[in-house]
């Protein structure tokens, strides 16, 4: 652990689940990613862990602590000490365009890669990760559906560190229904527009350490349609952009009204944003009229995949930082000492059973969390670049599939582990001196921004399980069900394998269930339970990619070359995906009770 950080990271943990589980060195033999290999990607592991050690992790307390502040005189907004230096860092050690092609100034590292390290960082500086991760899909989506000047000019300046970027949807009146926007674009005569209007939730909406910031803004063109299909996209600089040679002009009409006042991340500037309060804030338009929201879900998406990213980093530094303080700490006596005994020796608390279950349910959770992150980055690899079209096909829909469950089942499991490592800890997690409590005010936020869990299971039940007439959604069960037929006998892991092929043919009768009720016309009552259904699928889902680990640890323990830390690694690969099936998995059956009841009194209930 380094010096005033909390940051711990299970090397050994990632490496078997890119290397030996999803063996990602197959993605080396596409030509995109031929220029990396095992070595290469290990070499960059090495960089992005002395990143935290040396910034990232002494940074967070900083952050905590000290925060951000604004200057209601000039508008500006002060970072926390460091932050400039820490991001000067991270892009000089190429992570801010790892996944970048090299076009955009990336070295065309896999995805998996880039989640890899997103895990990472936020393990070590959630508010700061904020930042490059915003900045990185704001390039993308210029990149992408941008005019030739600001891919030209914008891309380089993002690559190089010296602009950043946002999102800016939410407002005040409006929340999580974008369509309800009050923002304006009025057509300029240069062909630019003027915006107007007020974002709330911006992360990282003002800094101190970059020359520029492009906020990717909504709002409607005058005379567009009402709703969301009225909505367009704006490139809107904090300083202007002469359009012919990408200098900046002067300051344009937009500036931060205040910092929200947040119970955690206090290290990003979470800004409330007024955007044309003199009528003179220049604004382009990206793309097309009017789809807007189309573009903006590019950066949703990849944001929604980070925010899972999130969840898994911060249980995953809470659950380790549990783990090594249950070793150290001494306190009570085995239960099973002699009463007589007179004083018999004090113990770690690690050898409490009681400890041991909170720290494997910890355990089960942040691995699970892992397979499942991880397996869904390598679905949008082989989703862009998969050479054999089938497989592109396949991967897409499983990325689309999986998306909301992860950036969902990831953060209500993620914050709930870290409830259990500040019960680990006794009375001093409830406490600063001590970083669980403040990984718990950070990573609520998780459930919440890039469209709140309820909307992730709104649209799993609603549009991603009902893609091409269900058949993603089947066929994914249908990878669970073939595991188990072909495991059903396995000698050590036969009973979890009956588990397994349980609960998937649960899940299947829970969707058939809410369709029917959907058929029936009563669309309220048919999404009633669509978050208990998706938490139900996400402990299925979870416990098959463990079950899958635990069959390769298994084979991995016939080797008697093994070292004794290997052998120790791979059978508590097998623990953890039993302990996981017999004691978390139930949980989903409690969730399909919701799902499959003909009670629907919450409907009827007035508030």
């Amino acid at each position: 652990m380094a010096a005033n950080s909390s940051f711990m990271v299970d090397r050994r943990e990632i490496e078997f689940v890119l290397f030996e589980y999803l063996k990602i060195q197959k993605l080396f033999d596409i030509p995109y990613y031929s220029d990396h290999s095992i070595e290469s990607v290990g070499e960059m592991l090495t960089s992005a862990i002395t990143l935290c050690n040396q910034y990232l992790g002494p940074l967070n307390k900083v952050g905590d602590r000290i925060g951000c502040t604004h200057n209601k005189e000039t508008k500006e907004v002060t970072t926390p000490p460091g932050t400039k230096e820490a991001y000067k860092q991270f892009v000089d050690n190429g992570f801010l365009t790892l996944s970048d092609s090299e076009q955009a100034g990336g070295i065309q590292a896999p995805g998996i890669i880039a989640s890899v390290f997103m895990e990472i960082f936020s393990s070590a500086n959630q508010a700061f990760t904020m930042y490059p991760g915003l900045t990185k899909s704001a390039s993308h989506v210029i990149n992408h559906f941008g005019e030739e000047w600001m891919q030209k000019f914008c891309i380089p300046k993002i690559a190089s560190g010296a602009w950043t970027g946002t999102m800016c949807l939410t407002e005040p009146s409006a929340g999580s229904a974008v369509g309800d926007l009050r923002s304006t674009a009025k057509r300029g005569k240069d062909g630019s527009f003027l915006i107007k209007g007020v974002k709330q939730w911006i992360s990282g909406g003002e800094n101190d350490f970059t020359e520029n910031i492009l906020h990717l803004v909504l709002a409607r063109i005058e005379g567009a349609p009402a709703g969301i299909e009225g909505v367009s996209l704006f490139l809107v600089p904090k300083f202007r952009i002469d359009k012919n040679s990408g200098k900046i002009t002067g300051k344009n009409d937009l500036y931060c009204i205040s910092l929200e006042e947040k119970m955690g991340i206090h290290g990003n500037s979470t800004c409330l944003m007024s955007f044309g309060d003199k009528d003179d804030c220049q604004g382009f338009l990206i793309g097309k009229e009017n789809q807007g929201i189309n573009y903006m879900f590019l950066m949703m998406n990849e944001a929604r995949i980070g925010v899972g990213l999130q969840g898994l980093g911060q249980a995953s530094v809470a659950f380790l930082n549990a783990e090594g303080y249950a070793k150290e700490r001494i306190q009570g006596v085995d239960i099973s000492a002699k009463k007589d005994a007179s004083n018999p020796p004090r113990i770690a608390i690690v050898n409490h059973p009681d400890v041991k279950r909170m720290l494997l349910r910890q355990r089960s959770i942040v691995e699970g969390m892992r397979a499942l992150c991880y397996t869904t980055a390598l679905m949008h690899d082989e989703s862009e670049h998969s050479t054999n079209e089938k497989d592109k096909k396949r991967a897409h829909g499983f990325l689309e599939l999986l998306t909301p469950i992860m950036k969902s089942w990831c953060t209500d499991m993620g914050f709930y582990s870290i409830t259990q490592s500040i019960q680990t800890y006794g009375g001093y997690g409830f406490t600063k001196d001590y970083p669980v409590e403040q990984l718990l005010r950070d990573s609520k936020i998780t459930s919440i921004y890039e469209g709140t869990n309820g909307i992730q299971a709104l649209d799993l039940v609603g549009r991603k399980m009902r893609m091409e007439d269900g058949q993603i959604f089947m066929s994914w069960l249908g990878r669970h069900g073939s595991f188990v037929e072909k495991n059903k006998e396995h000698k050590d892991l036969s009973q979890e394998m009956l588990m397994l092929g349980d609960y998937v043919s649960k899940i299947g009768r829970g969707a058939m269930h809410m369709s029917e009720i959907a058929k029936k016309g009563n669309k309220h009552a048919a999404i009633l339970n669509a978050y208990p259904f998706m938490m139900a699928f996400g402990h299925t889902i979870i416990c098959g990619l463990l079950l899958e680990q635990a069959v390769l640890a298994c084979e991995k323990l016939s080797n008697s070359n093994l070292s004794v830390n290997d052998k120790k690694f791979y059978n508590n690969k097998i623990k953890t995906a039993k302990f996981f099936t017999h004691h978390v998995l139930p949980e989903a059956k409690s969730f399909l009770a919701s799902v499959l009841s003909p009670d629907i009194s919450c409907l009827d209930f007035e508030f």
